[in-house]
């Protein structure tokens, strides 16, 4: 199931993009590289703005997580 199209995500809460989850997982100190699939080139730009901006903080992986837990039911 998709983080970004999940419809298990609750209306109050903000949908990651595809930009958040490579943020997400370039946070972990275990993570060198993230291979994203974009579709066209403007979906390139995007996403390359969003790991521009570097590790997630703290607040934002917490809703990362809180989304993840909607999503697989945790």
């Amino acid at each position: 199931m998709s983080l970004v199209k999940s419809i298990r995500i609750p209306g109050d809460e903000e949908r990651p993009t595809a930009g958040d989850c490579y943020r997400y997982v370039l946070t972990n100190a275990s993570v060198d590289l993230a291979i994203t699939g974009p579709s066209t080139s403007a979906q390139l730009e995007k996403n390359l703005a969003e790991v521009a901006k570097g590790p997630m903080a703290d607040d934002e992986v917490e809703w990362m997580r809180r989304i993840g837990d909607y999503v697989y039911g945790r």
